[in-house]
């Protein structure tokens, strides 16, 4: 599973950021999600990529004391403990044999390892799963997935961490990967002088929205589109629209989505979405939509799980990804001719509905 990164935490306690950091990436999977962390240069830290190098390693973790999850690595690493004060984010050796992913704050004597990248406290503790047990996680040298193993691939952008969370439920429901998409200037905050920066970004977009110029700049994403038979995007709205952020990523990559299939979950404070699903048939004009976008708002965020269950039956999300699973193993030897989802020939294709023409799966919606 794929998955990618947003806006960083404290700053406090974490002056050793100014040290040494090595290239290499460590890649933290939770659930199918991915992000990265910077790794700082010391022997341990080089000990543990050269393990990894020889395969990903995966531990059981535990929440403890409200500020970490920890658990046993399985081998032990050198030790340069001193006394800090761990932060938010931060990856920490204990005792030479321990690993720690921290949510909170700790005073103890560490080894550090490194820091999460580009999350925040409360995006931390979602991704981290705060307060539970038995937690599996695996690091490696690579993202989770350099590939679809599934048919779905789940786009989102996340500001407040709503989003954020949808996705975290989501995949919880659903196998498929995950790509963030992040701005390119981590330090805006949008809602600055009453909300004066997202506005001038929108109407940017919106003063000339078939110019790449008008749109504002991301960090590169490095997902093939091509392999995947269905994308599902997670956004959120701003001032009745699609966040410029995402837009900028759609603009550029809408094409690539053309006649496959295409589901929108918005989240918002209040505002209805229709703003936000015009955009998103204007970025993406060739999709095949499934079915009617989900709202979720700050009055129902906490019951989004029933929601995207239900969500999912409404769209027709299992027949619609087992499917494409049946073809996709081998679009060579598909059938020829016309069928419905249960596999029944039919003598023509239906006027509404899904229905498979010569191994090609077709949705014609009245």
């Amino acid at each position: 599973m794929l998955a990618m990164f947003l806006c960083s935490c404290a700053d406090e306690g974490n002056d050793a950021m100014a040290q040494a950091t090595m290239s290499q990436k460590l890649y933290i999977t939770i659930d199918g999600v991915s992000h990265t962390a910077t790794l700082y240069d010391n022997a341990a830290t080089r000990e543990l990529v050269s393990r990894l190098e020889n395969g990903n390693i995966t531990v059981t973790l535990n929440s403890s004391g409200g500020f970490e999850i920890w658990g046993a690595l399985g081998f032990s690493l050198p030790t340069s403990n001193e006394q800090i004060t761990a932060q938010p984010g931060d990856v920490i050796l204990y005792n030479g044999s321990n690993i720690c992913l921290m949510y909170g704050s700790n005073s103890w004597s560490y080894t550090r390892l490194g820091h999460i990248d580009n999350l925040s406290e409360n995006e931390l503790r979602t991704f981290l799963k705060a307060g539970e047990s038995n937690i599996s996680v695996t690091l490696s040298l690579q993202p989770a997935s350099t590939g679809p193993d599934g048919n779905t691939l789940v786009i989102y952008y996340s500001y407040t961490g709503n989003c954020n969370e949808i996705v975290q439920t989501l995949t919880s429901q659903i196998d498929a990967d995950v790509v963030r998409i992040q701005p390119y200037d981590k330090t805006q905050q949008y809602e600055a002088n009453g909300y004066a920066i997202g506005m001038q970004l929108l109407e940017a977009i919106n003063a000339n929205p078939n110019s790449p110029d008008s749109y504002p700049a991301i960090d590169p994403v490095d997902v093939d589109l091509a392999g995947y038979d269905n994308f599902i995007i997670v956004v959120p709205l701003w001032w009745s629209q699609m966040a410029a952020i995402m837009q900028t990523y759609l603009f550029n990559h809408g094409p690539e989505m053309a006649g496959k299939n295409v589901a929108l979950i918005v989240s918002s404070h209040s505002s209805g979405i229709s703003g936000v699903v015009a955009d998103a048939k204007r970025l993406i004009p060739d999709a095949e939509w499934m079915g009617d976008a989900l709202w979720i708002n700050s009055a129902n965020h906490s019951n989004r799980a029933a929601m995207i269950e239900e969500w999912l039956a409404d769209i027709d999300y299992s027949a619609i990804s087992t499917i494409i699973d049946d073809i996709n193993i081998d679009r060579h030897s598909a059938p020829q001719g016309i069928y419905n989802l249960n596999g029944q020939r039919l003598t023509k294709a239906p006027e509404s509905g899904i229905y498979i023409e010569n191994g090609v799966k077709k949705i014609v919606t009245k």
